[in-house]
């Protein structure tokens, strides 16, 4: 192949993972604001009933403590949410930072890999939303 060709093909593989790595990033981003069916909704009511749950069996809670018991969660829940929403912030920019420094040290194919690797991950994540209890 010329020298061209190859400068060529390069700048193809460079522009198709970095497509695919903007929209991996658009589509967390949007995720993250919007439970979908499913997911970080159910995930949350979920717990909440596990909680709830092993909390009326753990101390044999009368029904007039557990109806207290969610009024607290309630009532402190956009606190909780706030203050998760700025912790996964900072967590999000880290492991970006982990996540480039990892790449600076690939190979142009294993970079492409890597790409896809976490594109993978970052799906699966946006869709169970099972670490992400931001609303």
């Amino acid at each position: 192949m010329t020298k061209s060709r190859w400068a060529a093909t390069g700048l193809l593989a460079l522009a198709f993972a970095l497509g695919g790595l903007a929209g991996g990033v658009a589509t967390m981003a949007a995720d993250r604001d919007r439970p979908s069916a499913g997911g970080r909704a159910a995930y949350l009511a979920h717990m909440r009933r596990e909680f709830l749950d092993q909390l009326r069996t753990e101390l044999s809670l009368s029904a007039d403590q557990e109806q207290a018991v969610v009024a607290v969660l309630d009532q402190h829940q956009p606190a909780m949410d706030s203050i998760w929403r700025s912790i996964r912030t900072q967590f999000d920019a880290e492991r970006q930072s982990v996540r480039r420094d990892i790449r600076s040290l690939l190979s142009e194919e294993q970079r492409g890999k890597y790409d896809r690797f976490n594109f993978k991950r970052d799906s699966i994540r946006a869709r169970g939303a099972g670490r992400d209890h931001a609303k």
